[in-house]
């Protein structure tokens, strides 16, 4: 049986399988799919997975859960095994250090006189790396900063600038549509959006209608606006604008 048609997957077998379960990690909004190499895994089961970044502490939440897409298994992340009640308390104490690493950036920054907004701190679960995430308008000399936390909390760190857009999709939220943001589930790339795409949709120009939690222009604007880029006997029907 073929796989998907057109993909660099066409040809692998589409079996659908079981051995696979869905855990979260955090708050996250997603579940991440990941192998169990035919072991069993019962909802709730605290689990150590390999991710990019190391081992993540994680918990069950579908099993199984059935795939078929060769692109789905391929991406599938390895269950190393079940969390113990060390791998407990070493999550119960990367969540205190994240909250606090972040509280001590945030400060120190201000001392520093940086201009710059600390989004998330990412530990790693036995505290050995930090990734410190952040936006600001320009460039920021963090150098005195990184020598700081790294000499307050013991680990190597590393800083990310992120834009508006990937800051909404590592926070998560509520979009104004009453769904989860699109940013933090399944979009991981953005395409640029102008205020033409709202005027072709005969959508309210009125910001706070067209605008995401980012603040920038809404990134569903992008969704349709090839289908209103055909000729006008072929778009679909737009809604009549709202003030």
């Amino acid at each position: 049986m073929s796989g998907c048609s057109g993909c660099q997957f066409r040809g692998m077998s589409t079996a659908l399988e079981d051995t696979y379960v869905g855990v979260r990690f955090r708050e996250e909004t997603n579940l991440t799919l990941c192998r169990t190499s035919g072991e069993i895994f019962a909802l709730g089961d605290a689990v150590i997975v390999e991710t990019d970044a190391g081992p993540a502490f994680g918990r069950v939440e579908k099993s199984p859960m059935p795939v078929f897409k060769p692109c789905q298994k391929s991406s599938a992340r390895p269950i190393s095994r079940r969390a113990t009640d060390e791998d407990v308390g070493a999550h119960d104490r990367q969540l205190g250090q994240e909250a606090g690493a972040k509280r001590f950036c945030q400060e120190r920054a201000r001392e520093l006189g940086l201009e710059m907004k600390v989004s998330r701190v990412d530990f790693s679960l036995y505290g050995k790396k930090a990734v410190f995430y952040f936006t600001a308008n320009g460039r920021v000399d963090f150098r005195q900063l990184v020598r700081d936390l790294s000499r307050r909390f013991g680990v190597r760190v590393k800083m990310v600038q992120v834009g508006a857009r990937d800051e909404a999709g590592l926070l998560g939220g509520i979009g104004i549509c009453g769904r989860t943001l699109c940013c933090s589930t399944w979009l991981k790339d953005f395409r640029p959006i102008s205020i033409q795409m709202a005027k072709r949709q005969n959508l309210s120009l009125n910001p706070s209608k067209i605008s995401g939690q980012c603040g920038r222009l809404l990134c569903c604007l992008a969704y349709e606006d090839d289908q209103y880029r055909r000729p006008k006997n072929r778009r679909p029907q737009s809604p009549a604008p709202t003030s």
